[in-house]
C-alpha cells in the first residue's frame, strides 16, 4: 500500500510538471503573434500620437516598446533551441512573465503619456488601442497567471489611474469603468488559464489511458498468438472460434479508439464554449456602443471612418468566435436565410491577406440563396482555403466557384437543389493512400498542426444536410466540393446582397412599444436600453429571469403590458432565460419572446421556438439585427 502510494504521488508530480510545462511551451508558441502585434501597433500609435504630443515623448516610448519587443523575440528564440528547457521551466516562465509586465508597462505608459485633455478623438483612439492590446494579450498569455497577471495589471490600472487624476466627475466615472473592464478581463482570462489546465490535464490522462491500453492490447496480441498455435496443434474445427476471437479483439480496439477520440473532443468542447461566450459579451458591447457612437455623429464626421473600420475588426472577431464554438464540437447551426455569394467572397478576402496566391472567384449570377449559419459556413470555406494556400507555398492559383446544382440524393428520393462551391487548387496534391483518412479527426499529415480543421469542416457541412468531398492526385492539385441545400424561398440575389450591406450602412428605422430586456451582464444591459431607446422604444432592464418574470407580471396588472421581451439564456447564479420564458408564458400565453446568448451552439439557439419563443438574436449582434428582430416579432 505505501508503494502504491508513493507512486500515484510521484505520477501526479510529473503529470503536474508536464502541464506547467506544456502551459510555458503555449505561451512561447504564442510569443511571435505577440511580439508582432505589439510591433505594428506601436508604430500605428506613434505615428498618430506624433501629431498631438511632443515629438521626445512619442519617440523615448516607441524605442521602449520596440527594445521589450526585442527582448521577448531573442527569449522566444533561446527558448526554441534550447535543448535543456524541459528541466528549466521555472527559469523560463520566469523570464516570460518579467517581458510580459514590462510589456504591459509600456501599454499602461501609453494611457498616461498619450492621454489629451483637448483631443477628444486622441482619447478615443488610445483608449480603443490599449483595449484591443489587453484582449488580445489576455488571450495570448491565458496559459499562465503570473504572465497574463503581469502584462494586464499595469496595462489597465495606469490608464485607469490617469483618467481619474483628472478629478472631475465624467473623468472619475471612465477610470472607474477602465478599472471594471480591466477586473473583467482578467477575470475571463483566469476562468480561461483553467480551462486551458484542465483540458492539458484531461490530455495527459488520457496519453496515460492509451499507454495502459497499449500494454492490454500487447497483453491480448499475446493472448491471441497463443490460441492460434493451440488451434494448430488441434483439429480445424476451432478454426472458426479463433476467427471469432480476432473480430472481437479488433472490435474492442476500435471501441477503444473512439472512446480516447471523444474524451479529447469533449474537453475542447468545454475550453471552446466558455471561451467564446465571454469573448461574445465583450464584442457585443464593444460593436454596440461603436454604432451608438456613429449614430450620434454626423455622417461625415471625420470620426465615422475609424469607427466604420472598427466594426469591420469586431466582425472578424466575431467570425474567430464562430471558429471557438464548432472547434472540435461543431455547434448547433443558427441558420438564417443568406446570401452564399457574400459569404463565398468574405471567406476569399480574408484568405487573400498575406498570401503569395492569387484567388480567382466566379459566382452564377442567379445563385440561389441558402438557409444556413453563415459564420460556421465561413469557417469551412476558409479551412478549404487555408489548405489550399498551403499546398502551394510558392504561390499560384486557386479558383473558386459557386453555382447551382441539382443533385440525385437518393434513387428514391429523387433530386435536390444545391448551392455548389468549389475550390480548386494546383498543389502538390493528396496521396492515394492518405485521402479516405483527411476528414478524420486529429489526422494531419503538417508539423505543428491539430489535424481539425477538415474535420471540423465536415461536421458543420453535415450538420447543414450539405455533403462535402475532394478530388485530388498526388501532383495534380485538389479540389474540394461544398454541396449546401438551396433554400426554398425566392428571393432574389440582390435583394439578400442588399440587406447583408445594410447592417453597415443602414440608419435604424424607428420603432414604437415598450420592451423588456434581461442579461446578467450591466454593460449589455445598458448598450440595450441606449440602442433601443434610440429606435424609439420605452425600455425596462432586468438583471435575471426572477427580476423579469417580477417586472411582466406587474406591468401586466398595472394595465401596461411589455409588446415583446428579450431574455438571455444563461445567468450566473440566478434564473436564465429559458425557466423566465416559462414563467412568464404562463402569466401571459400571448408574450412575444425573443432569445439570445453567446452560446451559439446551445440547443435553444438553434430550435428556439420549441422552447416558446418568437425568434433568435445570437451575440455579438449588431444594431440593425436587434432593430430587425423586434421589427419581425411586433408585426
Amino acid at each position: 500500500m505505501p508503494h502504491n502510494t508513493e507512486q500515484s504521488a510521484s505520477r501526479a508530480n510529473r503529470k503536474s510538471e508536464l502541464i506547467r510545462a506544456a502551459q510555458i511551451d503555449l505561451l512561447y508558441a504564442n510569443a511571435s503573434t505577440g511580439t508582432a502585434v505589439t510591433v505594428v501597433a506601436t508604430l500605428v500609435l506613434s505615428y498618430f500620437q506624433c501629431q498631438i504630443t511632443q515629438a521626445g515623448v512619442v519617440w523615448g516610448w516607441t524605442l521602449y516598446m520596440l527594445a521589450i519587443a526585442a527582448f521577448r523575440f531573442f527569449l522566444q528564440r533561446r527558448y526554441e533551441h534550447s535543448s535543456a528547457r524541459p528541466l528549466e521551466v521555472l527559469r523560463w516562465g520566469t523570464a516570460f512573465a518579467v517581458g510580459a509586465g514590462l510589456a504591459g508597462a509600456g501599454w499602461g505608459a501609453a494611457g498616461v503619456l498619450f492621454y489629451s485633455e483637448t483631443n477628444l478623438m486622441g482619447q478615443v483612439f488610445v483608449v480603443f488601442v490599449l483595449g484591443g492590446m489587453m484582449l488580445g494579450g489576455a488571450s495570448l498569455l491565458a496559459p499562465r497567471p503570473e504572465a497574463f497577471l503581469a502584462f494586464l495589471i499595469p496595462a489597465g490600472i495606469m490608464p485607469s489611474l490617469r483618467l481619474a487624476v483628472d478629478g472631475d466627475k465624467g473623468h472619475l466615472a471612465m477610470g472607474l469603468l477602465a478599472a471594471v473592464f480591466t477586473i473583467a478581463i482578467i477575470l475571463a482570462t483566469s476562468r480561461f488559464q483553467r480551462n486551458i489546465e484542465s483540458s492539458l490535464n484531461l490530455q495527459f490522462e488520457n496519453q496515460d489511458l492509451v499507454h495502459d491500453l497499449d500494454e492490454a492490447r500487447h497483453q491480448a496480441e499475446t493472448l491471441n498468438q497463443q490460441l492460434e498455435a493451440r488451434v494448430e496443434e488441434r483439429s480445424a474445427a476451432l478454426e472458426e472460434s479463433s476467427s471469432l476471437l480476432r473480430s472481437e479483439i479488433e472490435q474492442r480496439q476500435q471501441v477503444e479508439h473512439e472512446l480516447v477520440q471523444a474524451r479529447k473532443l469533449e474537453s475542447l468542447g468545454v475550453l471552446a464554449g466558455g471561451i467564446a461566450h465571454d469573448f461574445n459579451n465583450f464584442l457585443t458591447v464593444i460593436q454596440g456602443n461603436v454604432e451608438l457612437a456613429r449614430l450620434q455623429l454626423e455622417p461625415d464626421a471625420p470620426a465615422q471612418e475609424p469607427l466604420e473600420h472598427t466594426l469591420a475588426i469586431c466582425e472578424r472577431a466575431a467570425f474567430l468566435s464562430s471558429q471557438l464554438l464548432t472547434f472540435a464540437k461543431g455547434g448547433a447551426p443558427v441558420r438564417r436565410i443568406s446570401s452564399v455569394a457574400k459569404i463565398v467572397q468574405d471567406a476569399v478576402r480574408l484568405a487573400r491577406a498575406g498570401a503569395p496566391t492569387s484567388i480567382s472567384v466566379s459566382i452564377a449570377k442567379d445563385l440561389w440563396p441558402a438557409e444556413v449559419d453563415s459564420a460556421q459556413i465561413g469557417q469551412v470555406l476558409h479551412n478549404i482555403l487555408l489548405n489550399s494556400k498551403q499546398a502551394m507555398p510558392e504561390g499560384g492559383i486557386i479558383e473558386v466557384r459557386a453555382e447551382n446544382a441539382v443533385v440525385k440524393t437518393d434513387k428514391d428520393a429523387g433530386s435536390g437543389s444545391y448551392v455548389r462551391i468549389s475550390i480548386q487548387d494546383y498543389g502538390c496534391g493528396i496521396a492515394e493512400d492518405i485521402l479516405p483518412r483527411i476528414f478524420d479527426p486529429y489526422f494531419t499529415t503538417k508539423v505543428g498542426w491539430s489535424g481539425l480543421g477538415l474535420a471540423t469542416a465536415y461536421a458543420i457541412v453535415s450538420k447543414h444536410g450539405g455533403h462535402i468531398g475532394v478530388n485530388s492526385k498526388e501532383g495534380g492539385g485538389t479540389t474540394f466540393v461544398v454541396d449546401l441545400p438551396a433554400s426554398p424561398e425566392s428571393r432574389s440575389q440582390a435583394v439578400l446582397t442588399a440587406r447583408a450591406g445594410e447592417a453597415r450602412v443602414a440608419q435604424p428605422r424607428a420603432g414604437a412599444g415598450r420592451l423588456l430586456v434581461m442579461d446578467d451582464e450591466e454593460q449589455l444591459r445598458i448598450l440595450l436600453e441606449r440602442v433601443l431607446t434610440t429606435l424609439g422604444y420605452e425600455v425596462e432592464t432586468a438583471a435575471d429571469g426572477a427580476e423579469a418574470v417580477s417586472l411582466y407580471e406587474a406591468a401586466k396588472a398595472a394595465g401596461r403590458s411589455f409588446d415583446a421581451v428579450l431574455l438571455d439564456v444563461t445567468v450566473a447564479g440566478g434564473m436564465g432565460g429559458i425557466e423566465a420564458a416559462e414563467q412568464i408564458k404562463q402569466c401571459d400565453p400571448s408574450a412575444r419572446l425573443i432569445v439570445s446568448s453567446g452560446y451559439s451552439d446551445s440547443p435553444v439557439m438553434s430550435q428556439y421556438q420549441h422552447y416558446g419563443f418568437d425568434a433568435v438574436l445570437p451575440k455579438p449582434w449588431k444594431a440593425v439585427e436587434l432593430r430587425e428582430v423586434f421589427r419581425r416579432v411586433l408585426v
